[in-house]
């Protein structure tokens, strides 16, 4: 899925500000509806049609769609681009990328390492990112320079372990099953020489990295909506989210994130080796 084409347009602080309120509208609204659905029976069909499982449910449309009306009731001039709907262009340069439940497979058997994405792109930068995980109640807000994450017990400014090593990395991917051809054999060399590789995380595994819990995080195939709100958590916090040839990560595909720039260069560095 590209993402639409349109001039860059700049967030002042007065616009940012009513943007991050909306943003928490918004995932308040998806949470009721996210946390009413799961480990409950729920409807869930199968987005796949070449014979893969690509599951959406009841609660992934329900709550894009109360993102998309808080969203667009606020800002009625701005683009909307969610994972179940179709778009919504408007005349501003404000593009809103919305993944209501990342981590469908998760939420179905009954696992809470999902997430409600939200972000904000202005034509060349996330300028905001949020990832609401309403089961462990735990909200993480990236911006320029700053990451944090709310809870009842009140905000943390979080930020990455400075890992300097492949060999002293934990590496999290969210499947195996996701890469394919010469992606597999990228990972199959990452798992080899990193110190701990751990699976299932989707989403949630950029939290960990952005919290100083894991270090790299290595990803293919993904959408706008899968990867755009945790660019700004991890960069917040000190992290590096490229492709995986280094250039930007906004449109999704092959992405990798690691929690230090130089741990970033190796791994870059080991991925073009790897593709020679």
């Amino acid at each position: 899925m590209l993402l639409p084409e349109f001039t860059q347009v700049k967030t002042d602080p007065e616009l940012f500000h009513l943007i991050e309120r909306t943003a928490h509208n918004a995932c308040d609204k998806a949470a009721k509806i996210t946390c009413a659905h799961f480990r409950n029976p729920v409807p869930v069909s199968n987005k796949d049609k070449v014979g893969g499982f690509d599951p959406v449910t009841l609660a992934d449309q329900q709550a894009e769609e109360a993102i998309r009306d808080v969203v667009l009731q606020a800002f009625p001039e701005h683009n909307f681009l969610g994972e179940e709907g179709d778009p919504v262009i408007g005349k501003s340069a404000h593009l809103w990328v919305v993944d209501p439940i990342d981590g469908t497979r998760s939420y179905i058997t009954g696992v809470p390492l999902w997430g409600t994405l939200i972000a904000v792109y202005d034509g060349v930068d996330v300028v905001l990112g949020m990832l609401d995980q309403p089961i462990l109640k735990e909200r993480y807000v990236g911006r320029q320079g700053k990451t944090e994450v709310l809870t009842p017990d009140g905000s943390k400014q979080l930020f990455c372990r400075q890992v300097q090593g492949i060999e002293e990395a934990v590496m999290l991917v969210t499947s195996p099953d996701f890469f394919f051809n010469h992606q597999k054999t990228c990972f199959e060399a990452f798992r080899e020489q990193v110190k701990l590789t751990r699976y299932g995380g989707d989403c949630y595994c950029y939290a960990q990295l952005a919290m100083g819990f894991a270090d790299i995080v290595l990803e293919s195939g993904l959408k706008p909506y899968d990867i755009q709100a945790v660019i700004p958590i991890v960069e917040g916090a000190g992290g590096v989210v490229t492709s995986w040839t280094g250039g930007t990560a906004v449109a999704g595909g092959d992405v990798v994130a690691s929690g230090s720039d130089a741990l970033h260069e190796l791994v870059l560095a080991r991925l073009a080796e790897l593709k020679a």
